[in-house]
């Protein structure tokens, strides 16, 4: 077998297994944007039927950046949405963390916000519990376990 023969052989086989490659890619993106697609939808429906709860509640305050912040709460479903309005963008790599807050003073991580500066909505994660309270903080990407930072706000959500 000549070299160019042997050479084109391989060729022919690296871009096969290269368009075997880009095909499983396309595939997995295909997956992710189906899945993230059925979450959104799943996760509008939750946010739609907390804000239309029979006992839900709005509870309202400015942050101390100067945004505006509403925390929605439904005992019955026994969960919580938070909305900010006009946050500011962060810097290095930070984002927004909200918080329950107990009346016995525990913490606890409730979700993550973008640090985008946009307007910003979302349900919160996991049951109300005993919380009393809503928080926000900027935290490193990812989030923290307890809070880093002083509070930009706190939301009385208590019964």
């Amino acid at each position: 077998m000549s070299m160019a023969l042997a050479a084109s052989l391989v060729a022919a086989a690296a871009l096969g297994g290269l368009a075997l490659w880009q095909h499983s890619e396309a595939d997995d993106t295909r997956a992710r944007a189906v899945q993230t697609e059925q979450q959104a939808r799943g996760n509008n429906t939750a946010f739609a039927d907390l804000l239309t709860a029979p006992d839900a509640t709005l509870h309202a305050g400015k942050l101390s950046v100067g945004a505006t912040a509403a925390v929605v709460v439904s005992q019955s479903q026994n969960r919580a949405a938070f909305a900010a309005r006009d946050l500011p963008a962060l810097t290095g790599n930070r984002v927004y963390e909200l918080w329950y807050a107990a009346e016995a003073g525990g913490l606890r991580p409730a979700g993550l916000l973008p640090g985008s500066g946009r307007d910003s909505a979302r349900l919160l994660d996991g049951p109300l519990g005993d919380a009393v309270a809503v928080g926000i903080t900027v935290e490193p990407a990812g989030g923290s376990a307890q809070p880093t930072s002083d509070p930009l706000g706190i939301i009385s959500i208590g019964t």
